[in-house]
């Protein structure tokens, strides 16, 4: 391992705001459950099935998945659902990724399986494992610009590596330092029992570091046999996830540059490293273009960031790459029929009668 190198890196993703599997999303409801809330009306809360959460193969979009952590948390009560759930992590969390990281020789062998497979687990977002003096540093950032309302994810995407690291390892494995970009809570004392380490909000990242002579620490279960087969599933499973070939790579990049502005051809193609005439015919053969692709992704965002009422209108467009509130208001009323503002008060209305109803 060279120093200053990076490890690993990951970012495909399999739709516009991303998706994480079956098992991510049930781990979530056990989690809820153990906090005390009912698993029927969590489901329904969250518009889940039951069959749809059985099924290994399925998979919940990242608004989805957001629904969900609200469901859990108002029927449980537990505003650290997300900090608890990252605390009871298990390989079947992570599905093929756990079991083949729980099979590995070492604890940096299991690590560098993070970048590689966890599409699998989630595809909305990138790991990055890197070394450097001394240290390593995994981090994690979502494909959404919107940090608070990702905070219970990011706390248990945190919290799922820490609490997973020291199960399959079998140690503490002591922290320099873990970080979160959403703010800090108003009660930090049970981060700091389980992290035991400086903690750090309003970062520019979700991370642990760590020293570098962790990643040589043995692993409890390791198992060659079950490592190969295991990593041969999380491939298969990769394969299907990018089945969606060029156009699911173009949204990605897209969603990663959104926040700042609106990306030309020119830039995308540049990150995928095509030219833009490749790209544009590569894309058409697919039956897609960058402009619809463009207006499906900012569709399903505004859809996601009109849900936070926290985010102001003008917040909205800004995150959405608009240099102005009109252009989006115009671009919204195009797609649904009515204005922002009228959408957001009329979705606020239909979600207090269906509470009430409850």
């Amino acid at each position: 391992m060279k120093d200053g190198q990076t490890l690993g890196e990951s970012g495909q993703g399999r739709s516009a705001l991303g998706s994480v599997s079956a098992a991510y999303a049930r781990a979530l409801v056990d989690t809820a459950v153990a906090q005390g809330a009912d698993r029927g009306a969590v489901l329904a809360r969250a518009t889940i099935g039951p069959v749809q959460l059985a099924d290994p193969a399925w998979r919940l979009d990242v608004s989805g998945l957001l629904r969900l952590f609200d469901a859990a948390r108002e029927l449980s009560g537990d505003d650290l659902i997300g900090l608890h759930m990252g605390m009871q992590a298990r390989p079947r969390t992570f599905s093929a990724l756990g079991y083949a990281a729980m099979s590995c020789g070492t604890l940096g062998e299991a690590v560098m399986l993070i970048p590689r497979y966890e599409a699998v687990v989630y595809d909305g977002g990138t790991t990055t494992v890197r070394s450097r003096a001394g240290e390593v540093c995994v981090t994690w950032r979502s494909g959404l610009s919107d940090r608070s309302r990702m905070r219970p994810v990011n706390e248990a995407i945190v919290a799922g590596w820490l609490s997973f690291g020291r199960w399959i390892a079998g140690v503490r494995g002591e922290l320099r330092e873990a970080r979160f970009q959403h703010a800090p809570p108003a009660k930090r004392a049970e981060y700091e029992g389980f992290f035991g380490c400086p903690l750090r909000f309003e970062a520019a990242d979700n991370a642990l570091t760590f020293d570098v002579r962790l990643m040589a620490q043995p692993l409890v279960q390791h198992d060659e046999q079950l490592r190969g087969l295991m990593e041969r599933q999380a491939e298969t499973q990769l394969r299907d996830l990018r089945g969606a070939g060029l156009a699911a790579r173009v949204v990605s990049a897209i969603r990663q540059r959104l926040p700042r502005q609106a990306p030309t051809a020119a830039e995308i193609a540049r990150a995928l490293g095509l030219s833009e005439r490749t790209l544009r015919r590569r894309l058409q053969a697919e039956g897609a273009s960058l402009g619809e692709l463009l207006t499906q992704l900012r569709r399903e965002l505004a859809l996601h960031y009109l849900a936070d009422p926290s985010l102001s209108l003008m917040d909205v467009a800004l995150l959405l790459g608009y240099a102005e509130q009109t252009s989006f208001t115009a671009a919204f009323k195009a797609w649904t029929g009515l204005p922002p503002g009228e959408y957001r008060q009329g979705r606020a209305s239909g979600a207090r009668e269906a509470r009430a109803l409850e």
